[in-house]
């Protein structure tokens, strides 16, 4: 790419080019000029030169054309010199066409193409869904790549044209440096996909840190400055080269600490990797033809963003799996702590984190009961039975869809109820406390009873809404208070008050008694 001027020679045979070439149609790609020269069979010549305002781009592919001069007879050589190019395929994918208006893809290939670029718009919405649920830069990254790699397949397919006219040192510059912020966005996706205990540190590290070197060479290799004209294109391959030896390195890595997650990027990454090594071969070896591999790399493009879509959702089941796996595991162990070891009750530390959401369901009946002369079973039978009367009565306080059972330590126990009929369930929750210890523990010399305070709550609403707060420690003492009149007048019984509350209302008091 060094000279000046990059010359074309084409000889044609009247016997085997049986239709005239009408017109010259080469690769887009920024020049200064290119002329053309035509000469027929009795050596008459015409030439005509070109700026790049005045190439007319195919709608048809990434192509431009150029009419031919026309000489008196079908011409038997073309000329062309092309001033300043900047990249090789404008050379190596150009020929002479039958049609003046020049030969582009087929409509099949046309259709392939449109639908590759508008299968990427379905990824991209995907990815910026999962992002608010996901809420992993990896998605960002992805949709990053998808947004990058739909302006790149844009220029480097020719759609570009169908949408604005931009002249051929834009369309490269958009396309040069679109394609290295997608390859930066890949670099982010391979350090923070891959399962952080699957990838070295250093690798994440080096990985996170090219990516900005990359772009940046992107953005100097697609200046329009002559004296980087010879070196914008090996820039841009070097460029990709170390991108490919980056991934690779880092999937390797990845392999061999047996991640899971990638295996979605080797097998998205796997085809577009081939297709950037093949045009990086096929530009610098001898004898080798430049190509861009538009096809091919569009193809390459849709498996990669199929895949790595799968691959999202593959890692938002997979996280969605350890955080319920978590979840139950925090809930288990929540349970054991808020449940009391010996009878399986509820301990109180659980039931007065709960109490707000219990009362706002209606369990506004609240009991507190103490098994009577509980140490002498004690002191006479031993902890052993007295284990064991206590897991008795615990099992005639079980809790229900209306009842909550709490063991609040010792002997002691309360029962939070709901219902019209709670205070009822209470008294007979207690009286079966002694049925169950004489069946349930033999050889025992005494009858165990228990007694009870127990609080109704009747809230209603009044002139208004407004809310009326009541604490479980409150609550709690009046019971306690209760439980110990009924132990001052003989054991074995319960004292029971009710307490009606008006909201909103200024005028009343906050709560009446009604023993």
């Amino acid at each position: 790419m060094s000279p000046d001027s990059l010359f074309l020679r084409y000889r044609l045979d009247p016997a085997l080019d049986a239709a005239r070439a009408r017109s010259f149609v080469a690769q887009v790609g920024p020049f200064a000029a290119i002329t053309i020269w035509a000469i027929d069979e009795q050596g008459e010549v015409r030439s005509q030169r070109f700026d790049p305002a005045a190439v007319r781009h195919i709608t048809a592919g990434p192509f431009m054309v150029m009419a031919l001069p026309q000489t008196p007879s079908a011409p038997h050589i073309v000329i062309v010199r092309i001033d300043r190019p900047m990249t090789k395929t404008i050379a190596s994918h150009a020929w002479l066409d039958s049609r003046q208006e020049g030969t582009g893809w087929s409509n099949g290939e046309m259709i392939a193409m449109a639908l590759i670029c508008g299968m990427l718009i379905a990824p991209l919405l995907l990815n910026l869904a999962f992002y608010p649920v996901l809420r992993r830069s990896y998605v960002l990254w992805n949709a990053g790549v998808i947004v990058c790699m739909l302006v790149q397949a844009m220029m480097s397919t020719g759609f570009i044209h169908l949408l604005i006219d931009i002249d051929s040192y834009s369309e490269l510059g958009i396309g040069t440096v679109s394609l290295a912020i997608a390859c930066a966005c890949v670099l982010m996706i391979a350090a923070t996909f891959i399962e952080p205990d699957r990838q070295s540190p250093r690798m994440r590290a080096a990985l996170k840190l090219a990516g900005p070197f990359i772009v940046l060479a992107a953005v100097i290799s697609a200046l329009p400055l002559e004296v980087l004209r010879p070196y914008s294109m090996i820039i841009s391959y070097a460029d990709m080269a170390l991108v490919i030896g980056m991934l690779v390195a880092a999937l390797i890595d990845a392999s061999r600490r047996q991640s899971r997650a990638v295996l979605f990027l080797i097998a998205g990454l796997a085809s577009i990797l081939m297709v950037a090594v093949y045009r990086i071969a096929a530009y610098f070896l001898p004898m080798a033809q430049p190509t861009e591999s538009v096809v091919p790399f569009e193809l390459a493009l849709a498996g990669y963003v199929l895949i790595m879509s799968l691959g999202i959702v593959f890692r938002f089941v997979d996280l969605r799996l350890k955080r319920d796996r978590a979840t139950a595991r925090a809930m288990e162990l929540e349970s054991v702590a808020g449940h009391d070891p010996l009878t399986g009750l509820w301990n109180r530390r659980s039931i007065e984190h709960q109490f707000e959401e219990l009362y706002a369901m209606g369990f506004r009946t609240m009991a507190v009961l103490d098994l009577d002369h509980f140490k002498s079973v004690n002191d006479s039978h031993g902890h052993g039975v007295g284990d064991t009367v206590l897991k008795v009565a615990a099992s005639a306080l079980s809790s229900d869809a209306d009842t909550r059972a709490v063991r609040m330590g010792g002997e002691e126990f309360l029962l939070l109820l709901r219902g019209a009929d709670a205070a009822d369930r209470a008294e007979n929750s207690r009286r079966a406390i002694s049925t169950r210890v004489a069946a349930g523990v033999p050889g025992l010399d005494r009858i165990v009873t228990a007694s009870m305070g127990l609080v109704e709550h009747d809230h209603r609403e009044h002139y208004g809404n407004a809310a009326f707060k009541v604490e479980f420690a409150a609550l709690c003492a009046q019971c306690d208070r209760l439980l110990y009149e009924a132990k001052r007048l003989g054991r074995n019984r319960t004292m029971r008050e009710k307490f009606t509350s008006f909201s909103g209302a200024r005028s009343l008091p906050a709560a009446v008694i009604r023993p």
